[in-house]
């Protein structure tokens, strides 16, 4: 009989699929295993224990020269899953893509900036308040240490599909005036997204994930997670046209009304299908497109103009 599992997930090496399928066993511990994982790639790693949360933090690989005009971009994807559920595509899939994607920039000796985060107490229970998330308090430990120049790019359900989709975080919540530098520079991640849907806006998803927290903790950061086509097409139209046209108004109701019509592909979040089965290899290799373009790219902080950078030149990079 075939393993439906690898043959969805065909692009990766036999041992990510092995850990991957144990990381999302129902009774897996997922920071013994991601750590497990990490070593037996030779990254090195940190884990950084805020509150109750347990996150891990990824020096760079061949870190380059970091220029102080420009912001240090910071890839997350949490870890942990609500209980009762495999959790593959949220989010054991983000947090794959991202171990394969430090491998492949030490491995091509690509010299950059770009960190990756592993976050805990990322899923919100009804009992629980926004405070209470993981990336909130990890927001406020980066104040602490004066870190004003990070930007994140979220990951959460990237691993079904062939098109990315986006959350227009700065507006989601609410809270910030289109004036604000937050929401200038999430307009310059847009613009690096369009080039991998021909141009058409997928900044239609009202969800949260992660960035919520940091938003409120004053970073920009930026929700992307992967669609079929078809599904965000259709998402996008409902977007634009009846209850969800007051997204921007009434970001509250638009997430009522998003959970209420999720696309078929996110339907499975938070429940038992939510299986390695239904994960795509082209997820995972379009993923892996996106992340190494994105390392060649550079943001301007503030007091510089708003508007994507040449790519970076480094040996290596074309």
């Amino acid at each position: 009989m075939v393993d439906s599992s690898a043959t969805s997930l065909a692009a990766l090496p036999v041992p990510d699929r092995q850990e991957l399928a144990e990381f999302c066993t129902p009774s897996a511990d997922r920071l013994e295993l991601l750590v497990h994982s990490l070593r037996r790639r030779g990254i090195p790693h940190e884990i950084v224990r805020i509150g109750e949360a347990k996150h891990i933090i990824l020096p760079v690989p061949n870190a380059g020269k970091m220029d102080r005009e420009y912001y240090r971009v910071t890839l997350i994807a949490h870890y942990d899953c609500v209980e009762g559920t495999p959790g593959a595509n949220d989010n054991a899939a983000a947090v794959f893509q991202l171990l394969a994607h430090w491998e492949e920039i030490r491995n091509l000796g690509w010299q950059h900036r770009t960190q990756i985060l592993f976050t805990d107490k990322e899923e919100l229970t009804e009992d629980m308040k926004v405070t209470d998330q993981g990336s909130w308090m990890l927001a406020k430990y980066f104040k602490r240490l004066g870190a004003d120049n990070i930007l994140f790019f979220v990951l959460d359900m990237c691993g079904i599909g062939d098109t990315p989709v986006w959350g227009r975080s700065a507006r989601k919540a609410g809270l910030l005036p289109k004036s604000d530098s937050v929401s200038k520079v999430f307009e310059v991640m847009e613009s690096f997204l369009l080039q991998f849907t021909r141009g058409e806006n997928f900044g239609i998803n009202s969800m949260f994930s992660d960035d919520l927290g940091l938003l409120l903790g004053g970073y920009p950061a930026l929700q992307l997670s992967l669609l079929p086509h078809s599904e965000a097409k259709n998402l996008a139209t409902r977007f634009a046209s009846g209850p969800m046209e007051n997204y921007h108004q009434k970001p509250d109701r638009a997430r009522e009304i998003m959970r209420d019509n999720l696309p078929p592909s996110w339907q499975h979040s938070h429940g038992p299908n939510d299986t390695l089965e239904t994960l795509n290899a082209s997820a995972f290799i379009l993923m892996s497109r996106i992340l190494r373009k994105l390392a060649r790219y550079r943001f301007s902080l503030p007091h510089h103009r708003f508007n994507l950078e040449k790519p970076m030149r480094h040996s290596g990079l074309r």
